[in-house]
This record gives C-alpha cells, structure tokens and sequence, in this order.
C-alpha cells in the first residue's frame, strides 16, 4: 500500500520517514520530489569488472550546470538525505525530466528498508541534456510492508555523495552461496550428501551450528579429466579381479590423486564464505567433514569411513582440510568399504561440511529404536567432545532415558526428547551426535538406523528351521534367544572335536540347533516335521537345552515336539522365533574314558554308563591298550571283546586330542558296537572361557580366536588426524594394517578378533573376519554401526581372561565362549 503525500508528510513528523532538508512544497499526491546533487562520477577505465574495483573520474558541477552526452553513465546523488526504518522506498523521475529522455535509474528503483543517506542516481540520457545542481529531478514513493522486517545495514549505508558499484566487494561473497550452499538451503542429497542435507533439515526447528557445504561438484572440478579417467581404469580393474589385487589397486588409487588440491577460484569462494557465515575466520575453530553422496542413507551409513578434521583454524587450515577430505575418499578403508557394499563407481562423490566447532562440556551418540523400542533413548556420552567415542577408541559412559524417568544428567533428558522428536519428523528411528554446551545441546548429524542392534523377535528364515549342531551356523539373523549362550558353549568346546572324531570315521552322536514358533509347532506337519529330523539321529531319546536355567532334559524323541510347544506357548507372543539345542541322548551298552599315557592308551569302563563313571558312582574297570597287547587285554578279560576293533581308532584320535590339547580324556558310549565320541575334559588347565556381554550385533559365528595387540596403531588410524600430520608415518600405519590383513588371509577360517575397543579403522577387517569380541567401548560408535549393517556378530565382554590365540571361539547373540587353555598369569 503506497503512502500518500500527506501521509508521507505526517510520517516525517512522527520520525518514522528521513527526509533532510525537508521542503513541504515539494511533497505530492503520493510522492516527495527530491534534487539533484552537485557532484557527478563517470567510470573512466573500460572494461568494467565486476570482481574488481573500477576507476572513476568525480565533476563538480557549477550553476551553469553540466550537458550530459548520449550513451555514457553517469553516476549522481540526491540532495536529500531520504529513507525509512518502516516502510519501503522507490524512486522514479519526474515525468517532465523523463519526457526530456532522461533516465535517472537503469534497473534499480528499489530501495531497502532500513537505509538512510543520499540516493546515487543512474543518469542516462538519449539526447544531451543539461543538468543543474539542485534542479528538482526525481520523485521517492514509501509503501507499507507486509511481514516481519529486516533492516538494511549493507555497504551503501550512509552514503553522502555518487557511490560506485562496490559490487566486487560481496561478489565473491554473493557467488559463493550460490556455489557453497549453507544451511537455510533445502540441501539436494545428489550435490551436498544426506548428512548435510539432514543437517539442514534439522537446523529449521533444533539449534544447529552455523554450517556449509562445499557440493561434490567441487570435487570433480579439482580432480580433472586426466585423473578421473586414470582412477576409472584401476577401479574396473578391481571388479574385473574381484579384490584379488586390491592392496596394489588401492595403492594406484591413492597416489592418483595424492596432489589433488583446491583450486585458486574456489580458495577464494571459501574466504568469502566464511567469513559471510562465521565472521573472522581467524578467530573460530571449525570442523570439516566428509559427506559422502552414499553416506548416511536409508540402507547403509558408511560410519566412519570418511575423514573428518575438527579444530581447523584459519581460511588456510579449512582449505587443506577440505582436499584433505577429498583425498581420502580414495583411501582404502573408503574404497574396501564402498567394494563391500559393491560400489566400483570411481566417481568423486563427496562433499564436504565446513561447521562452526562446538567445544561442549559433555558430547555423544544417540540411538532411537536401537533394540526395537522406540520411546527407549540409547545414549553413550563423554565429557568433551566425542570423536573419540564415535571412532571406538574412548570408553563411554552409558544411560537409557524412558519416558517419564528423569536422567542423572538433565541435558540427557534434552537430547533424548530430541531424538524423540527427530524421530517424529524423519518417520524412521535415527541415530544422532549431539554436543552440549552452556547454550544447550546442538545436534551435529542426525542419520537413520540402518540396522538393530538385536535381531527381531520375528526374524531369520520362516517356518522351522534347522542346522546340524558343531557343523553347520545358524542361518543369518535367526535369534536364539536363552540358548545362545549354550549353543556358544557347546560349538566352541566341541564343534572342534567332533569334526576331527567325524573326520576320523568314528560315530558321533547327532546334534541340532532348531527354530521354531509356538504357532508352528502348533500343526500336525511341524511336530512330524521335528519327528523326522530327530529320526535322523541314534537312539530314541534325546537331551534338550533352552538356556542356561533350563537345560539337559532327557526325554523320548516321540514326545520332544508337544514338549517344546509347551514350554514355550508362555514365551512371548505365538509367532516369536525361538531356538533350542536338542542333542541325542545314547545310553549304550559302556561308558568309557580315554586317555594318551606315552605311546599306551588308557581305557576306564562301566557298564553303568558314562555318566556313573565320570562320577565315581561306578565300579570301573580299566587296561592298557597298544597295537601289540590288544589280544592280551581281551584274553585277560580285562577289556571288552566287542571294543577290540575300534580301539585302534579310538586311540589315534585321543593322542590327536592329547595333540591339541595336552593332557586330555576323551569321554564315549558304547552302542550296538560302535563307540560314540561324546566329550572330552583337560587333566590341567581352564578348558572353556566364556561370557555373556553388552551385544554390539546380533549373529552367531564361529572361529578361531586372534588377538590384536591394543597399541596406539589402532588409536592413531581411527581418529581423523589433523591436517598437519607426518604423512610418513601414515605409510607404515598402513602397511602394518596390510599386514594383518594378510595374516588373517593366511588362517585356516576367518578368524573371531579379540580386541581393545571398538576401534574405527577395524572396518578394513569386515568381510574377512567372522566377528569380533572388544574388551570394554562403545556400542554406538562408527564401527559398531558398519557390524551391524554388515551383520557381523560382535560384543563387548571384559572378563575371558587370558586366552591363546587358535583356541575354537563361538560368538552367539552376545554370547561369547573360548575353547583353550587358559594363560595363567605368572607375575
């Protein structure tokens, strides 16, 4: 609504229109017409750079005035000092001057709200025309905002006199948010990566610090054709060798673009923005981090693959820190980590996130839904900030904030109704960083769950399912629930030995893992199903273990599927997976007891059974067993004519168990004759380590067990380093990490790793190692989140002990059993 001349008029009285000198005669209808000034500017060097300051010439004109020629710019001012804290202005020529083909301005007729001082003028003119200082030329108009208002407080303010375009002082400023989008943007994950784009959506309604994104368009631009085509051909060459060649591949790929750096242009873009978004550079610290186009998505969130630089200072610091970023994008704990999820694309699809650095009193990792309920806020912290948590190397403190149930630390409680919230928004559960300070708590990524930390209650393969126990795994994400831990047991001091028994020829009773619903076991055809596989077995009976509470219950075969449907109709709702280890139970004709004494084999028996003759509730007989005196133990009487064929065998394999294992005695049945192998027991020494821990990820694995020295190695390549670091050192950081590689390479099976922590860079052994055991950190760190999304089973226990490496290690659920000879600690 424009203001009419009295209005106007009543407005300057009221201070809330500028108009200085102020002459009533020359208010009109709905405008004031100001004067001419007496000083003109013409630019006087061509071409005009708008990058670049211009060179002008200044007139002062004289009461004869000034004849303006045809074709050129001529830059004046308003006598008047004019504007409005509250309305915004326009201006326009008189109709009479216009009528003299004279225009007073080109393209800019708008004026700001909030400016105050002389107006510069554009004068034009299509014929020469004379001009006088003071000669009424143009008219301003004032019109009544709609909405909040902002105030003008630009590089024109003030003005006294003809301003020059000073656009080249904001140029760089102005194209840079064009080029380094900042946080009001809505951020297109394509260009600027789901982690900031996420960051960006956060920042409408959380607090965010100031932030912006360097697009992976930048990237490519400093990568050049040359290079790109370079890194093209070694990564068809990896998916053409199928990672057979990828230590010398990633190789290549690193030193292709090992002189990558940010060009000239953009260095000065990224001036420009910070000190458009942070004030000074020089004065703050700031963070960059990488964010990957493939980064932080729906399905997989590469945690902790990319870089990232915290206390960069200075516009130099955030230049090497952003090609730093860029750089290790190719760096082969990126790249393996990309071939895994079977991404060869050798595209730079990066970008980079420059934010204002948060120094917080406490800091940390949030996870909505974690294990599968929503309202359950997971959160691990650390007094300043958390790099260190998230990269699996500091050990964190931990709380789980329920609703309703105030936290020992009241920011918890801010952080969890947060994650709450974020929740809500995103419709997925998410998993957040956080930082607190003395303004409160600043959200510094959000990210959605891409895998729980348990399996689903209704997970794993449908209808019952089986697995043929010490020989075959569980198939992938079934839970086991109670018996996990059993099963860990069981696999991990037997699976071994029963494998070598079999291997040998010798009988070993059957054994098998089942899953199964209550509803299942409910039908006809899932009892005959349970039926037919027990049938498979030898004997009529069998023993069943549910958990470490209830287990080893002997029971006719016939009866065992109305007997499991009824112990777990009361265990959760009648489709929740279960499992239970079922085992045959042979009685047999003798229980024996093996044992290596030199070159002789020691054999105790009873026709009692096994299980009488480990108590010592039985009246055992026993002799000793060579090639030569066989004959002479049976006609003694002392052994069992039945038993004299299959002692060769028998004591081949106790001196293979004496082999392994030292001083051994090895445990049979003797049934319908045949001996059965059953269990085997250490004459000195722990036989089995085992635990029940905090799960990192769900699954079950079985090998065997090496440890990793838990040295700074680990610490130093899990943490971003700074952006000064002795890129020396880096080298044999990473060929020691080659080495390991190769060393688990080398072993029989992929190996369970037993470690420190949960540290960042151990993502390079994902795909060759079975799982992994950390000895105290984080459950929500980067590394813990690749596990879960690779599906590797890991946890954390803190009490085996000292084990040897080699010993047959079984993971289950969070469940976790060593078979081997305990060290003992001699000090």
């Amino acid at each position: 609504m424009i203001l009419t001349g009295s209005e106007i008029a009543r407005e300057r009285t009221n201070a809330r229109i500028t108009i200085e000198p102020f002459t009533p005669e020359q208010v009109n209808p709905n405008s004031y017409n100001f004067r001419l000034g007496s000083r003109l500017r013409v630019y006087s060097e061509m071409p005009l750079d708008p990058r670049r300051e211009n060179v002008c010439d200044d007139i002062e004109m004289s009461a004869e005035g000034y004849v303006l020629q045809p074709g050129r710019l001529y830059l004046a001012h308003t006598q008047e000092v004019l504007g409005s804290r509250h309305y915004a202005p326009t201006f326009a020529a008189r109709s009479s001057v216009a009528r003299l083909g004279l225009f007073i301005n080109l393209s800019a007729s708008l004026g700001d709200i909030g400016y105050e001082g002389q107006w510069t003028l554009q004068l034009y003119t299509m014929n020469q025309v004379r001009v006088y200082p003071g000669m009424t030329i143009g008219q301003m108009m004032w019109w009544r905002p709609q909405g909040e208002i902002e105030l003008y407080d630009g590089k024109y303010q003030g003005a006294v006199g003809p301003r020059s375009s000073d656009i080249h002082k904001d140029f760089d400023r102005q194209l840079s948010r064009q080029r380094l989008p900042g946080l009001g943007t809505d951020g297109n994950p394509a260009e600027v990566g789901h982690k900031f784009a996420s960051l960006a959506l956060a920042s409408r309604s959380f607090r965010v610090p100031a932030a912006f994104a360097v697009p992976a368009g930048e990237f490519g631009q400093a990568i050049g054709a040359e290079t790109r085509a370079t890194l093209g051909g070694l990564f068809e060459e990896m998916r053409a060798t199928v990672g057979a060649f990828f230590t010398e591949l990633t190789a290549g790929i690193e030193a292709a673009v090992a002189d990558v750096t940010v060009p000239p242009d953009l260095r000065d873009l990224l001036a420009a923005r910070l000190a458009d978004v942070f004030g000074d550079p020089e004065e703050g610290e700031f963070a960059v981090r990488s964010s990957g186009l493939a980064e932080d998505g729906g399905s997989s969130s590469l945690a902790g693959i990319h870089r990232s630089v915290l206390g960069v200072r200075g516009v130099d610091g955030v230049v090497a820190a952003v090609a730093e970023c860029w750089r290790a994008y190719y760096a082969g704990a990126a790249v393996a980590a990309r071939v895994r999820a079977g991404d060869f694309d050798p595209e730079p699809r990066l970008a980079v996130i420059v934010q204002r650095l948060v120094r917080p009193r406490l800091a940390g990792v949030a996870f909505t839904g974690l294990d599968g309920v929503s309202d359950t806020v997971e959160i691990e912290y650390t007094e300043g900030l958390a790099e260190e948590l998230v990269a699996g190397v500091a050990v964190p403190r931990r709380a789980s904030a329920v609703p309703g149930q105030p936290s020992a630390e009241p920011v918890l409680d801010e952080v969890a109704a947060a994650c709450r919230e974020l929740r809500e928004q995103r419709d997925c559960e998410v998993d957040v960083e956080w930082a607190a300070d003395a303004s409160g708590v600043h959200i510094v990524q959000v990210r959605p769950v891409t895998a729980r930390r348990a399996a689903d209650a209704g997970a794993g393969p449908a209808g019952i399912w089986s697995t043929r126990l010490y020989f075959e795994d569980p198939p992938a994400g079934a839970p086991l629930g109670d018996v996990a831990e059993v099963y860990a047991g069981y696999t991990a001091k037997r699976g071994p030995a029963h494998r070598l028994a079999e291997e040998l020829g010798l009988a070993v009773g059957a054994g098998w893992l089942i899953g199964f619903t209550a509803r299942e076991l409910g039908t006809p055809e899932g009892r005959d199903q349970v039926r037919e596989l027990l049938a498979g077995g030898a004997g009529t009976e069998c023993v069943l273990d549910f958990g470490a509470t209830l287990r080893q219950i002997v029971l006719p075969k016939e009866q065992v599927p109305e007997r499991l449907e009824q112990m777990t109709r009361g265990a959760g709702t009648p489709d929740q997976r279960q499992a239970v280890v079922v085992r045959d139970f042979i009685r047999g004709e003798l229980g024996l007891i093996t044992r290596q004494s030199g070159t002789d084999l020691l054999v105790e028996y009873t026709p009692d059974g096994l299980l009488a003759l480990n108590r010592g509730t039985a009246g055992a007989r026993s002799f000793v067993w060579t090639a030569e005196t066989a004959e002479d133990a049976v006609r003694d009487g002392a052994a069992p004519p039945g038993l004299l064929p299959r002692l060769e065998r028998m004591a081949a394999f106790t001196g293979r168990m004496h082999e392994r294992y030292g001083d051994a005695t090895v445990e049979w049945v003797f049934a319908d004759g045949e001996p059965y192998f059953v269990d085997y027991s250490l004459l000195a020494g722990d036989m089995l380590s085992g635990e029940r821990g905090t799960l990192v990820s769900a699954g079950s694995a079985r090998g065997p067990l090496l440890s990793l020295a838990d040295d700074d190695l680990l610490g130093r390549l899990s943490v971003g380093p700074a952006v000064s670091v002795d890129r020396s050192k880096d080298v044999v950081e990473h060929t020691e990490i080659t080495r390991l590689l190769e060393k688990i390479q080398a072993m029989p099976a992929p190996p369970v790793v037993r470690v420190g922590r949960p540290y960042a860079v151990l993502s390079v052994l994902i795909g060759a190692v079975a799982g992994f055991v950390f000895e105290e950190g984080s459950v929500l760190c980067h590394l813990a989140i690749l596990l879960r999304e690779a599906k590797v089973p890991a946890l954390v226990a803190s009490d085996l002990g000292a084990l040897p490496d080699g010993g047959e290690a079984v993971i289950s659920d969070g469940a976790i059993t060593v078979a081997g000879r305990s060290v003992k600690d001699e000090h």
